[in-house]
């Protein structure tokens, strides 16, 4: 079992990295506000890929995004340490982030049900400290094929959900599938993060900064295994990410943000999840202490997601303006 301190350090750099993806996203809505042009698929790819590239040209925006990639960092360190299953439900107190501009930005008023998700949170927390979660090292290559299956169901589920979309285009019910795309695709990149984690264990790496880098970046070129994994980990880590990010912003264009953010927030949680315990192999000593854990916190995210709901109103009908 991983010790309790170690747990302490994993949970601090999950949920400092929360803080980062949370802020970031508060500085990238301040430069949606700013005429951003809207993103629309059934335009083409090219289109939406020259309106994302537009995106990098407003400073709120692209210091919103740079952000959330610095958040990386502490987000790897914490899965390394205690693994994908106790960071990723950590990563949900950055609603909190979110919560507090709320409150200041449109003096939403935080009351017993607000609180009471405030201290529900961070019992599930607790109790998934108390679990006792495994030692997360296993070696990359005994779950390179679970890893890729895992991986083409849900892009297969993203093709789905983007064909469906286009059957409902034009409807609110379109905004759903986008936003679980968006989802699946944030969940990939947080499981090839995991991934590459793994990769760095099992293989042989410089322990120069910079030539560690180097090595993720170019590892193919070593021909050797773990080398080859950790430069798919993290090509993929970053494509994933970066093609969720226009199915988000597009998705709250076309449905209702109280709707969407909390679907958005579930995907992110549970299918990781799945992962660190199918693909990832991690177990608990206590698994009922680990699931109450878990859902509590689930329970606490779709409440706390109203405030980042209204936030996406309010900043969609100030465009529309």
């Amino acid at each position: 079992m991983i010790e309790p301190f170690i747990i302490i350090i994993g949970a601090f750099l999950a949920i400092l990295a929360a803080f980062c993806f949370n802020y970031g996203v508060i500085l990238q809505k301040k430069g949606l506000l700013q005429g951003l042009p809207d993103i629309k698929f059934d335009e083409g790819i090219q289109n939406v890929i020259s309106t994302f590239k537009s995106f990098f040209k407003n400073k709120n925006w692209t210091f919103g995004f740079f952000l959330g990639i610095i958040g990386y960092i502490p987000y790897l360190i914490s899965q390394s340490l205690v693994g994908i299953v106790v960071t990723q439900p950590l990563t949900s107190v950055g609603l909190l982030v979110l919560v507090y501009f709320a409150y200041k930005k449109l003096e939403e008023h935080i009351g017993s049900i607000e609180i009471a998700s405030f201290f529900i949170m961070g019992l599930g927390t607790i109790l998934i400290g108390l679990a006792q979660v495994s030692e997360i090292f296993i070696d990359i290559q005994s779950i390179a094929i679970s890893l890729i299956l895992f991986s083409f169901l849900l892009i297969a589920f993203s093709i789905v959900f983007y064909f469906i979309s286009t059957r409902v285009r034009g409807k609110s019910i379109e905004g759903v599938f986008i936003i679980i795309i968006a989802g699946l695709g944030f969940s990939l990149g947080s499981i090839f993060s995991s991934a590459l984690v793994q990769a760095l264990n099992s293989g042989f790496f410089f322990n120069i900064p910079i030539l560690g880098l180097f090595e993720i970046l170019f590892g193919v070129f070593w021909f050797e295994p773990y080398h080859i994994w950790a430069f798919i980990a993290f090509w993929f880590m970053i494509i994933f990410n970066i093609v969720a990010i226009p199915f988000t912003q597009a998705s709250l264009q076309k449905g209702k943000a109280v709707l969407l953010v909390p679907i958005q927030s579930t995907v992110n949680m549970i299918v990781p999840l799945i992962a660190g315990l199918l693909i990832f192999q991690q177990t608990f000593q206590n698994f009922i202490l680990f699931y109450i854990g878990v859902m509590l916190i689930l329970i606490a995210t779709i409440v706390l997601s109203r405030f980042q709901a209204k936030i996406e109103t309010i900043e969609v009908s100030d465009m529309q303006k």
